[in-house]
């Protein structure tokens, strides 16, 4: 068993409060794992067993493998650091969703802090920037953020320079695909289902944060697509696999009907998701141990497991790439696009419908300078 196989092994057990503790921990090195977890986004999901706040972790639960005193504060560190940016971001989620209904626009929070909440310790997971749908469209949307600041926007969204110690997306769709095909159909369906996006309201348990989040049945889809569209322009990370792990439980444990199911996969054909949602089953039962009544579909061991090769190269957003490593000093921007599209063709065989798109869409950016056309 290499160590990656025992991070896997450790996350398993962590993500099963039911799960006794296994082998691999008196082999663990604390200090590896931290870089691997940094590497993935998910630091706060191994940190109450680094530091002892799980219940099952007794001085015998660690095999004689307990963490140095070093290791310990290096993961105190990390772990007071996500508590302290969770806090703001909840506070910040909290205000710029109140904000923007005040202001005549319904809205729902995308992924972040909507997801921390399905976490047992919301303030563990690792928070990125404020993704926020507002009602409206583009037009309407531009016309009243540009009142307040001219700033960079997209074909999704605008940045919105609300706060200083957070970044604020204001989408006027959630997502996008390549293939010009499959995004037409995309943003009809997106316009199809809005409504019921924006009347969703949940909090904490303890009350203090309020925000509306989009239905179970959109963000089982919608999040798989964004796992989808990141595998495809750069790369992704295990958080926003696990976060898709808490929301297939919270779907199944909320109900779920068979009709709901048989909609779902209706639509993974529709804009050619399904071998990719096979593959996410795969690491869902298979890697990550989630058990089967929560999947919607059958596994893919093969496409799973290529999949998970990819989180492991890149890690989150593919910051860690180190296979295109050979762009680095080549000027010039044909020879850096062909470079790049070269390496992008390994997926062609696994997501046709979308490869294939890619090289006209990035020489539309790139060599007719289209901003609008990035996501």
């Amino acid at each position: 068993m290499n160590n990656t196989d025992k991070y896997f092994e450790l996350l398993r057990f962590c993500l099963d409060k039911e799960k006794p503790v296994p082998e691999c921990i008196k082999d663990i090195k604390w200090h590896e794992l931290l870089e691997f977890a940094i590497k993935q986004t998910i630091v706060g999901i191994f940190v109450p067993v680094v530091l002892k706040e799980d219940k099952r972790m007794t001085l015998e639960s660690y095999r004689g493998n307990k963490p140095s005193d070093e290791d310990v504060m290096e993961w105190v560190f990390e772990a007071h650091r996500l508590r302290k940016y969770s806090k703001m971001a909840f506070e910040r989620t909290t205000k710029a969703s109140e904000w923007f209904l005040e202001n005549g626009f319904r809205n729902c929070i995308l992924k972040g802090q909507g997801n921390a909440l399905m976490y047992p310790d919301p303030m563990l997971r690792a928070t990125g920037d404020i993704d926020i749908w507002c009602e409206g469209g583009r037009e309407k949307v531009l016309a009243f953020t540009t009142k307040y600041y001219n700033s960079h926007s997209t074909r999704l969204h605008v940045d919105f320079p609300m706060f200083r110690d957070i970044d604020v997306e204001v989408h006027f769709r959630p997502s996008s695909m390549i293939n010009p095909f499959s995004n037409k159909k995309l943003w009809k369906y997106f316009e199809q289902v809005a409504d019921k996006q924006f009347g969703n309201e949940i909090s904490s348990a303890d009350g203090k944060y309020k925000f509306f989040v989009p239905t179970n049945e959109f963000n089982v889809f919608y999040q798989l697509d964004h796992v989808f569209r990141h595998l495809m322009i750069g790369g992704i990370g295990m958080r926003q696999i696990i976060d898709y792990f808490y929301l297939l439980r919270k779907r199944y444990n909320d109900g779920v009907s068979p009709e709901a199911n048989a909609e779902l996969l209706s639509t993974l054909k529709k804009f050619h998701l399904l071998k990719f949602a096979k593959a996410m089953m795969y690491i869902m039962k298979d890697v990550l141990g989630l058990d089967e009544k929560y999947l919607y579909v059958e596994p893919d061991e093969k496409e799973g497991k290529y999949l998970l090769e990819e989180i492991n190269y890149g890690g989150n957003f593919g910051k860690f790439e180190t296979r295109l490593d050979e762009l680095k000093g080549v000027k010039g921007n044909f020879k850096r696009f062909l470079i790049r599209e070269k390496f992008n063709l390994r997926l062609l065989s696994h997501y046709p419908s979308e490869t294939i798109w890619r090289p006209f869409k990035h020489m539309k950016r790139h060599f007719f300078h289209d901003d609008e056309d990035e996501d």
